[in-house]
């Protein structure tokens, strides 16, 4: 009835509105756990990074880099369209709507994957060569590795924390286990199951700590579509500009370097630049806690940016000046002599990384403000300069003009990000879908 939804809209406006503030205790504790959970999950991603390095030298890993750039398409698609727009919608909601829209999410995140897996199966057969193989060996593994990201995200939104980094903690140690497997095969797809296996692993301490049950799949889209549908698609839209134009970026280097050129990027860039690391770190608390502070006030939500971009500048310039002093000397020592020739873009790749860590918490704010078009806009553009400036630089000057090309374009989307995120959004506090769809949720 129209009376009771007026009412309910009022009543759950009033409780967010309402709502103390997040405190600093738990604000820190939060991103003390984020941090903690993506150390395990970068350790992982880098160990099967190394392990493939190794064992197959720079021409394997370039194969490898391809089939997990299949399966960083489907997680970042995932993020877009269910589990970021999901965040971002029910953070500041009560605890039952925040569960209802989960179990939605979990439902579509695995239909999704088994849709996936059944495309690079096929694609992996169609296509021929390295490429093809690539598509093969990481089928197996792209659905449950999917899920394990989302379970953890829903974690964090629930504020568990401690399991979500408990989940990254199980990963990292039985991958551990299963190199040891993979070592003596010295095979591609031996290395990726190991990951493979690790990701399951992790996915089974996530669903102990947070049992959630799968709804039905006409449900599940209804709920999708009710709630969270406008902002999920821009920000799937952004996020397949977005990846096209990254994954576009490598084949493109590829064609331009040849695999062994963009294999020893592709390496400088783990160990100089990792970025995963404090991306995802800050993504898993920092869009939660600045969607709640967003439903209380446009100024809150810059503020609470802002000692996040110091933070994640701190970290990412005291690791650009460790990686200087010792990074050289640690790419050949974890992937041999042959990458002795890309240690020089330490420097490209760590104003890539400043550049990235420096504006990520303000291109978080523009979903936790349902500021969809302009999360749009500032996907596009930085990836349009990223591809741009590294192919063009890469024509002209090899393997250091790509490094210093991905440093141009980062600085371009950063400025672009920044001056958005810092533009009033049109609505108040409290978006009116928000309100709205939680009334009929009642």
């Amino acid at each position: 009835m129209p009376s009771r939804d007026a009412g309910m809209t009022s009543k759950i406006t009033a409780r967010i509105r309402g709502a103390r503030g997040d405190s600093s205790t738990e604000i820190r504790r939060d991103f003390a756990w984020g941090f903690v959970a993506q150390a395990f999950s970068s350790a992982t991603n880098f160990g099967l990074v190394l392990i493939a390095g190794r064992l197959l030298g720079p021409a394997g890993l370039g194969l490898v880099a391809i089939g997990l750039g299949s399966y960083q398409l489907l997680v970042g698609l995932q993020r877009a369209f269910v589990a970021q727009p999901i965040v971002a919608y029910s953070a500041p909601l009560p605890a039952a709507h925040r569960r209802e829209l989960a179990e939605a999410g979990l439902t579509i995140v695995v239909f999704s994957g088994a849709a996936a897996t059944i495309i690079l199966v096929v694609a992996g057969i169609v296509v021929d060569g390295n490429v093809g193989r690539a598509l093969l060996i990481v089928a197996p593994w792209v659905a449950v590795a999917a899920l394990q990201e989302y379970w953890k995200a829903i974690l964090f939104q629930e504020r568990s924390g401690r399991a979500g980094a408990a989940s990254d903690c199980v990963r990292l140690v039985v991958l551990c286990i299963a190199a040891a497997a993979a070592v003596n095969l010295d095979e591609d797809y031996a290395i990726v199951g190991a990951w493979g296996l690790a990701a399951t692993a992790g996915l089974a301490v996530a669903v102990t700590a947070l049992p959630l049950r799968p709804k039905a799949i006409r449900q599940s889209v209804e709920l999708w579509w009710e709630h969270v549908s406008r902002l999920g698609l821009w920000l799937g839209a952004r996020e397949v500009a977005y990846l096209t134009m990254t994954y576009a970026t490598i084949v493109g280097l590829a064609l331009i370097m040849g695999t062994r050129d963009l294999g020893g990027l592709r390496s400088a860039e783990a160990l100089f630049s990792p970025w995963s690391l404090i991306a995802a770190a800050l993504v898993l608390p920092a869009l939660p806690a600045l969607s709640r502070a967003a439903a209380r006030s446009h100024h809150e939500a810059t503020r609470l940016a802002v000692k996040i971009s110091l933070g994640a500048t701190g970290l990412g310039l005291a690791y650009f000046l460790v990686m200087v002093a010792i990074g050289p000397w640690l790419l050949t020592l974890l992937f041999g002599s042959e990458f002795s020739s890309y240690d020089d873009l330490v420097w490209p790749m760590g104003v890539t990384q400043v550049s990235y860590a420096a504006t990520y918490s303000f291109n978080l704010l523009l979903p936790a403000e349902k500021r969809g078009a302009a999360f749009f806009a500032a996907g596009v553009v930085w990836a349009a300069a990223t591809l741009a400036c590294a192919t063009g630089f890469a024509l002209v000057w090899g393997v250091t003009g790509a490094a210093w090309g991905m440093a141009a374009g980062a600085a371009i989307g950063s400025v672009f990000v920044v001056w958005l995120s810092l533009r009033r959004p049109g609505h108040g506090p409290l978006q009116s879908a928000v309100s709205t769809g939680a009334a009929r949720e009642d």
